[in-house]
């Protein structure tokens, strides 16, 4: 109980979800940075956002969602709707709290959790899975569904690497290592309040490559960090997702690195256009993938 009367947080977001074109505005990410994001989620990868409180997971979960193939069956599920995504076959779910005396399962009438959401979700076999927030036994599940080949996205509370992972193997979650390797990539956010009160920025994406399942110590590949002096992204190694997935489909690397430099000078082109609209942007990603298969097609 407050000792000196009633508190309330307000929490406020965005009428309009941040588009990748004003994440770049804002500082959050570097064209580079998103280009690659966009070519490793229409590969199916899996990637978790983490970082404080009030960091920007959210919002960039939503702008991260916007690089999904429009065509694709989605399922989003929170306790909180944040998400908002104009893709056509959205399935937006919502967990709800019950009432009355708790029964013996610790559930009270008419609950419905994130973990049930998450075990009806893989059911309706979608194409990609997002969760808001990821904080308890659902983890389990959701895990399991990137293990079968369910891409998911999320968010999670941690400032690290390492942290994620002794979050995910401790109680609540308990995850085995074998399960945590199905996870693609992490994406740890902070607020850089020296850079202006409301700015956010990606401090480091990393690749996971493997969990020791005796000591759960993780093998890691940091793909890009932040310059907090220049405020500015630097590309650390050369990613291993990318060469994961030229072999998975036959392709070559070359080919792949092309490909995002290419979506790194389209989203430029946004940029310097004044396209930024949330909507907009995503009609232009749509007619990119668009233009995209039919030279596909007719280089066959």
């Amino acid at each position: 109980m407050a000792t000196r009367g009633p508190t309330f947080t307000i929490r406020k977001f965005t009428a309009k979800p941040i588009s990748p074109i004003e994440q770049i505005e804002l500082g959050t990410a570097s064209t580079e940075m998103l280009a690659y994001f966009w070519y490793l989620i229409e590969h199916k990868a899996s990637i978790l956002i983490v970082g404080g409180v009030a960091t920007g997971k959210t919002s960039f979960l939503n702008t991260l969602s916007m690089f999904i193939p429009s065509e694709a069956k989605i399922v989003s599920i929170e306790d909180t709707r944040e998400i908002k995504i104009p893709h056509e076959h959205w399935i937006p779910t919502l967990a709800r709290t019950g009432f009355g005396i708790p029964m013996p399962t610790g559930e009270k009438y008419g609950e419905v959790t994130l973990f049930d959401l998450l075990k009806e979700s893989f059911r309706q076999n979608p194409d990609y899975v997002i969760v808001g927030e990821t904080r308890g036994k659902e983890a389990y599940v959701m895990f399991q569904g990137m293990s079968s080949g369910h891409p998911c996205l999320s968010t999670f509370h941690a400032g690290s690497v390492d942290t994620v992972i002794k979050r995910l193997t401790s109680p609540p979650i308990e995850l085995p290592p074998t399960l945590i390797e199905s996870l693609d990539v992490i994406v740890i956010m902070v607020h850089a309040k020296e850079k202006g009160e409301s700015a956010r920025r990606i401090k480091e994406v990393v690749e996971i490559q493997s969990v020791d399942p005796k000591t759960n110590e993780v093998k890691a590949n940091p793909v890009f960090r932040w310059n907090p002096t220049k405020d500015t992204y630097e590309k650390f190694y050369e990613s291993t997702k990318l060469k994961e997935i030229v072999e998975e489909t036959g392709g070559k690397l070359e080919d792949a690195l092309k490909e995002i430099k290419r979506r790194e000078k389209f989203l430029e082109s946004l940029k310097e256009k004044g396209i930024k609209d949330f909507v907009e942007v995503t009609k232009y990603i749509k007619f990119y993938y668009k233009q995209t298969k039919i030279l596909k097609k007719g280089k066959r």
